[in-house]
């Protein structure tokens, strides 16, 4: 018979005979880490937005839609009689109901209080691969991750002969406003791991982001200013607040592929890929 063993999530301590089968998520970080340890969830919400945005990694062929990430559908998710629910960040009250019928989990990714996001994605990613005995997995993938940004980080510096520029990151919320990234974001760790600065300050919050009306980002008059893709209105690369901007103006204004800035461990990696390749190989669609 197998020894009980011990994993920790953000309620406290819990025991495991042997690791769940039957797994559903309720939010995108979460469910991108379980697809990095091999383990699919047999439901997630909004997955054809999960396709839009995030990318990576890839979501299986099979897998139901548990409906919306705040407001996961009872229903379906009793339908699919889940081993085990696992919550995230601001999702903690789903914790109850969900436990009439589940053994819940939760793992809280994003808060101010947090050193930093991208430092907690490592503990988090951690505890996950506890739950599901595949430690020795999860930490050969940050090892990898982490030499891959080192040598990004190297080939950043050779091409700008030891003078890499400042970067601004955003990714555009409308056709007037954007999302700055800053403090305790997950593309500004990205930025700090490439040895990379912002041009744009923006203070430490839960997301680590601030939304701001385009015409702000004339302030941004050092290095590039990089926008993460899908351009859900394309309007936006058209109109007069945007290319009025020094740095669009300038050709300093490039898209990022699409990278997610909310996710776990391993999206800094293709945070970091995704800026790297805007430096070096910029594709003008302005």
């Amino acid at each position: 018979m197998l020894a009980d063993y011990e994993i920790t999530d953000s309620f406290g301590k819990h025991r495991f005979k042997t690791p769940p089968t039957r797994v559903v998520t309720t939010d995108w970080a979460l469910l991108e880490q379980l697809l990095e340890l091999g383990i699919e969830p047999i439901g997630a919400p909004e997955l054809a937005a999960y396709r839009h945005y995030v990318q990576q990694p890839q979501l299986p062929a099979q897998m139901s839609d548990i409906g919306l990430r705040r407001s996961p559908s009872l229903a379906q998710l009793q339908a699919l009689k889940p081993e085990i629910i696992i919550l995230g960040t601001d999702q903690k009250d789903f914790a109850r109901p969900f436990s009439l019928f589940s053994r819940v989990l939760y793992y809280k990714s994003f808060s101010e209080r947090y050193r930093t996001n991208g430092k907690k994605s490592r503990a988090r990613f951690l505890q996950l691969a506890e739950l599901f005995q595949k430690t020795e997995l999860a930490e050969q993938k940050l090892a990898a991750r982490d030499a891959r940004i080192e040598a990004l980080k190297k080939k950043i510096n050779k091409h700008f002969d030891g003078q890499p520029p400042a970067v601004t990151t955003i990714r555009f919320s409308s056709v007037e406003k954007c999302l700055v990234y800053g403090d305790n974001s997950m593309p500004m760790h990205a930025l700090k791991l490439l040895g990379l600065r912002s041009d744009f300050p923006v203070k430490k919050s839960k997301w680590g982001e601030k939304e701001i009306r385009l015409q702000r980002l004339q302030t941004v008059d050092e290095g590039y200013l990089v926008y993460f893709l899908p351009v859900d209105d394309e309007k936006v690369l058209q109109s007069k607040a945007w290319r009025e901007l020094p740095l669009v103006k300038q050709n300093r204004a490039v898209a990022a592929d699409k990278a997610w800035s909310y996710g776990g461990a391993m999206s800094i990696l293709y945070i970091a890929e995704a800026i790297t390749e805007a430096l070096l190989s910029p594709v003008d669609i302005h």
